[in-house]
């Protein structure tokens, strides 16, 4: 019975929240010239991997269904140094 109550909570917990759970204040760490090691050691894999001309965008994001709070953030990654990196405010 214990068992099938932790099961039930653990999966309640699971289905309340989706996505890559990224902190802002290692999304803030991000600069040009960082190699896409040091990008998935500050945010982690990315959700989405889109291929463009400019190079290939990874964007990571978060939803919790619990508290309704979505966040993204993403970076523009080209011969595996990113070129774009994301500009958020310290209000995040």
């Amino acid at each position: 019975m214990k068992n099938l109550i932790l099961a039930v909570v653990v999966a309640a917990g699971l289905a309340g929240c989706a996505g890559t759970n990224f902190n802002w204040n290692n999304a803030r760490q991000i600069k040009e010239g960082m190699s896409e090691q040091q990008v998935l050691s500050l945010l982690g894999k990315p959700n989405m991997t889109t291929s463009t001309p400019n190079g290939l965008i990874y964007v990571w994001s978060f939803a919790n269904g619990f508290t309704g709070s979505a966040r993204s953030v993403s970076v523009v990654m080209k011969d595996g140094v990113v070129v774009s990196a994301p500009s958020i405010p310290n209000s995040y």
